[in-house]
């Protein structure tokens, strides 16, 4: 994620419990055409934020708790002249990223900027919100963390950085850069999270309202802060449901089914992979367990939720890295986003559903530790596991006969007990698609 140029961008992420929602935003962040580094500051997760962030390539600086001395902390790891401070439920649409990129080519060295304010669902009740933002913003100038704020070191560190308060400190840090200059509207949408007003319901706009009005007639933050309710705690790992991932690729001509296009088609492959994918997610909706669709590229969510219908699903960006470090880190999420087992599939087999996963998760509750399903290739259409083993991932030649073969050795190597499940075979070529009568 970051370059080997000088960065000109340095992004700061305050963070706290976010797994579920800082890859999507990281993966994001890559599109920007800026050299950047990207730190994440995080307050105390329990959920393996810092581990996913580090493996997605950015920094992680530890912090106490707070997202003021969090975004202080982040601002202090790095050296470039520029700083986006960003929230993590927040997405970096290409339309975000490309109007931060021609705000930055002609900004000055005196220069700060926001977003618009927006939220990330459809419906009234969310532009009724919106509205009101805006308003507000018109009419007292307060802009807040979740439209994102851009702001030059020097003109930071002029207003003494960002202030060290419990609450209110983007609004408390805007109220100083006007101060000393406009702070400018950068022409995209920032869409932020609803997951808060979801949580608490109208109980959230009337106390937001309230904190507003107190803080604007002079009662400290530090008095404030008693009244603001805090994220709930990251559930306990092993508390949830058990997780199946389903790794797919955007369905875009020429990318997918290579081998079966060279001898049907790219488009009639296209075709078969397009139907493959939705077979396989509709057999396996409905199940009990969480299902997730892990995506590549990172920012094609809206494809791949167009293709698949996002009933029932939760969408995760692929990490960067070979099959295995993306299936590792698959995992290592799931794990830390509280499911007791994962497993792994692809969209390749149309023999996967329901029952066969949850064959694979009642062997893992018998005491398996790791669960195959052996394509007739050579390789397998499942993996499941309790706890994340990157040995099995490491230096597996991927798309060839040996890597069921290999994958069991490395299971002996670690004392690891394998449990095989029927062999299905994959859609990769003309004759398996024949064979399987697709």
């Amino acid at each position: 994620m970051n370059t080997l140029r000088q960065p000109r961008l340095g992004i700061v992420i305050p963070t706290l419990n976010e797994a579920r929602r800082l890859p999507a935003l990281l993966a994001e962040l890559q599109a920007l055409r800026v050299p950047k580094r990207i730190v994440v500051a995080d307050g105390g997760s329990t959920d393996g934020t810092a581990e996913l962030a580090r493996f997605a390539g950015a920094r992680v600086v530890s912090s106490p708790r707070g997202r003021g001395t969090q975004l202080r902390a982040g601002v202090a790891a790095l050296r470039a002249p520029w700083l986006l401070l960003l929230h993590a439920d927040s997405r970096m649409t290409p339309e975000a990223c490309r109007a931060l990129e021609e705000w930055l080519a002609t900004a000055d060295g005196s220069a700060a900027g926001h977003f618009r304010f927006r939220l990330d669902e459809s419906g009234f009740a969310w532009r009724w919100v919106e509205w009101g933002q805006r308003i507000r913003e018109l009419s007292t100038g307060l802009v807040f963390g979740d439209q994102g704020l851009v702001v030059h070191r020097s003109r930071l560190e002029a207003v003494g950085g960002v202030p060290d308060l419990p609450v209110m400190e983007d609004a408390e840090l805007v109220r100083r850069l006007r101060r000393r200059g406009p702070v400018e509207v950068i022409p995209a949408d920032l869409p932020t999270s609803t997951r808060r007003y979801r949580r608490e319901g109208p109980v959230a706009l009337v106390r937001n309202a309230l904190l507003l009005a107190l803080y604007g007639v002079g009662v400290s933050p530090r008095h404030l802060h008693r009244w603001y309710r805090p994220e709930p705690p990251a559930p306990p790992r092993g508390g949830g449901a058990n997780m199946v991932l389903v790794f797919a690729r955007a369905p875009v001509e020429g990318k997918v089914k290579t081998r079966l296009a060279a001898g049907i088609g790219a488009t009639a492959a296209l075709n078969v992979y397009r139907g493959l994918g939705r077979r396989v997610v509709d057999q396996l909706r409905g199940g009990r367990y969480r299902l997730v669709i892990c995506h590549d590229p990172p920012a094609g969510g809206q494809r791949i939720a167009a293709w698949l219908g996002p009933e029932g699903l939760d969408l995760w960006p692929q990490a960067e890295g070979d099959l295995g470090e993306r299936m590792h880190a698959a995992l290592v999420q799931a794990c830390h986003s509280g499911a007791p087992a994962a497993c792994v599939v692809g969209t390749d087999a149309p023999g996967v559903d329901r029952s066969l996963v949850e064959e694979a998760f009642s062997a893992l509750a018998a005491g398996a530790d790791v669960v195959f399903g052996p394509a007739l290739d050579g390789g397998y259409y499942l993996v499941a596991l309790r706890n994340p083993s990157p040995e099995l991932f490491q230096g597996i030649p991927w798309s060839t006969d040996q890597v069921l073969a290999l994958s069991l050795a490395r299971c002996r190597d670690a004392g690891l007990q394998a449990t095989l499940l029927r062999p299905l075979r994959d859609v990769d070529t003309e004759a398996d698609l024949v064979a399987c009568a697709v």
